[in-house]
């Protein structure tokens, strides 16, 4: 998911009963209402909660929620909205996070929903804001991504025309088990090495994007937003390893690391091998080196995922010992007003 120019500062001052920007597209319901970042230790609390991820590794930070929420170009004032119960509201039942992409003409949704004996009007309410936050957008395209298990959310996009237009699969291998896989090798005047962001992050800008450009749902980068990734938790230079020919950058693999003193996971992010450079098995070769950083970081896991459609990728990561574990639908919601 693909996210404008420049670094804003996005922490509003904002004083009660204040507008903070124009509501004509805003969904306001008694059980929604906008994000601010007076809400942010509960809203962390909640997420975590929903995806098990307290007490473990993968437990979010508030940092890292913030680095998350203020990406170049965002506003999390204006594009996050929270689902509350109407009964008590400070219970959170769902979040909700628009991010507009109008290079590629569409709006991504990320949302969150707990087990909810009303789960279906939460998703219900939060397909309705979908719709209005696009309308006044003017963005064709809307997708939302949904766990395949999800029959609330599964039976609110199909009763409401949305078509569903992806499929990914969530992929993880126990290091233990792939221990013995094969060094990387490579070709003849090509090596691999660490970026260096502060000679390289141009060249590396330009090779994910004409990497990824004609991936589905990818939208071209900035050097800015790679900058603000690199820096955040979990990212670093030293996990994004690069391979080069006589020192022009040919491909990559962006690897990322959480750790909580006790156990770690790691991600195989993005993987891409510019245009010029396909059929040389580079994309195997850095993969593997990508595995190998995070092996010797001693990860209990390795995770990724990959397109359903994506056949050679599939067959590259079933090679080196992944193993499907969920998947996950893309739906689609196209505006009739723009042609």
């Amino acid at each position: 998911m693909n996210f404008i120019t420049s670094l804003k500062k996005l922490i509003h001052q904002i004083q009660p009963n204040q507008k903070v920007f124009k509501r004509q597209y805003l969904y306001s319901t008694k059980s929604i209402r906008q994000f601010s970042w007076d809400d942010t230790a509960k809203v962390v609390r909640f997420l975590n909660e929903a995806s098990g991820s307290m007490g473990t590794e993968k437990e979010v930070s508030e940092s890292l929620f913030k680095d998350w929420h203020s990406m170049p170009g965002g506003n999390p004032i204006e594009d996050c909205f929270i689902s509350i119960d109407e009964t008590d509201k400070e219970s959170i039942n769902g979040f909700i996070h628009f991010i507009c992409e109008p290079t590629i003409d569409r709006i991504v949704a990320i949302q969150t929903v707990k087990p909810h004996t009303n789960r279906r009007k939460i998703t219900t309410d939060f397909e309705q804001l979908a719709r209005h936050y696009q309308g006044n957008r003017s963005l064709k395209f809307i997708h939302v991504q949904i766990a395949r298990s999800d029959p609330e959310w599964s039976s609110t996009l199909n009763d409401s025309g949305w078509v569903k237009v992806k499929e990914y699969m969530n992929l993880r291998c126990d290091p233990s088990d792939t221990l013995d896989f094969p060094e990387y090798s490579l070709p003849e005047k090509f090596s691999i090495a660490p970026l260096d962001p502060e000679i390289e992050l141009s060249e590396f800008t330009k090779l994910q994007n004409e990497a990824f450009g004609e991936h589905w749902g990818f939208s071209p980068n900035t050097e800015e937003e790679i900058s603000k990734r690199i820096s955040m938790e979990r990212s670093g230079k030293e996990g994004i390893l690069v391979i080069k020919e006589n020192n022009k950058l040919a491909g990559y693999n962006w690897t990322l690391f959480a750790s909580n003193g006790f156990e770690s996971t790691g991600w195989v992010s993005m993987t891409g091998v510019a245009p010029e450079f396909r059929g040389r098995r580079l994309g195997r070769a850095v993969v593997t080196a990508g595995m190998n950083y995070l092996i010797g970081k001693n990860v209990g896991a390795i995770e990724l995922e990959v397109d359903s459609e994506n056949l050679p990728a599939r067959q590259l990561y079933a090679s080196l010992g992944f193993k499907m574990i969920s998947e996950t639908e893309w739906y689609q919601l196209t505006s009739r007003n723009i042609s």
